[in-house]
């Protein structure tokens, strides 16, 4: 329940796995979500479940409803982009800050606020159009663009192939999955990796364990390889990969 414009709460986990550790300190996480829709309130209850201190700001105070009764955060009634109200949510002391609303502007607006005026040292924003999306980013705010990254996962559905790029929102490197085939279960780690432009990161085996590989690790058929790649070098790695797995054997 809401009562005036704010509900705070204090129950505070007295354990968790979310706390972190700096210098031999145990500390939980102060995060403040702007939007209480689908993904802001799915957002909160994750960070709550993980025993973070959690508190949303939207305009709407049927939004609300979506955390249900058992939510352990604060709830604060009114417009992400007023000041006052985002420091009556606890801006001023939040370690984190999410701006999920409707809007690209609002989003964008207070996620300035929460940067520059707050000095919040994490400050995310889900911004539709890709190019402000990409903007924005250059100027140290983290970005979430639904557009790219739906459109990306939707062409990965539809296609069948072997080599994906996965959702990565950052402009200096690609996140990249593919399947090691039969004929390169002889091959090492070591032959997938180019210095300086790639890394292989993480080898799930076929039976879903997932291995941090050493150059010395031999591929199976069937295995998931995660690598990471230079944007410029993308093209030119996937046909060097493809050429490498189709020789193997």
């Amino acid at each position: 329940m809401v009562r005036g414009n704010t509900r705070v709460t204090q129950n505070i986990p007295a354990r968790s796995k979310a706390y972190h550790f700096h210098l031999g300190v145990v500390h939980f996480m102060r995060y403040l979500i702007v939007g209480c829709g689908r993904v802001g309130s799915t957002l909160a209850k994750r960070l709550a479940r993980a025993g973070h201190s959690v508190s949303v700001v939207d305009e709407s105070s049927a939004a609300f409803r979506r955390l249900g009764r058992d939510f352990p955060g604060s709830l604060v009634l009114g417009t992400g982009i007023d000041v006052d109200v985002l420091k009556r949510a606890g801006a001023d002391r939040a370690d984190g800050f999410a701006a999920v609303t409707q809007g690209d502007n609002r989003n964008i607006m207070a996620a300035l606020i929460a940067q520059q005026h707050f000095k919040i040292k994490h400050v995310v924003a889900r911004i539709y159009d890709p190019e402000r999306s990409s903007m924005y980013r250059d100027f140290g705010i983290a970005t979430i663009c639904p557009t790219t990254v739906g459109a990306r996962l939707m062409a990965d559905a539809l296609e069948e192939h072997n080599f994906r790029v996965l959702p990565y929102e950052r402009p200096d490197v690609e996140i990249i999955e593919f399947v090691v085939g039969e004929s390169a279960r002889t091959k090492l780690v070591s032959e997938l990796t180019i210095e300086g432009k790639t890394q292989v990161c993480v080898v799930v085996r076929r039976d879903g364990a997932s291995r941090i590989p050493t150059p010395e690790m031999r591929l199976e058929a069937g295995d998931r390889i995660v690598a990471s790649v230079q944007p410029e070098f993308l093209d030119e790695y996937r046909k060097t990969i493809e050429a490498t797995l189709a020789k193997a054997g």
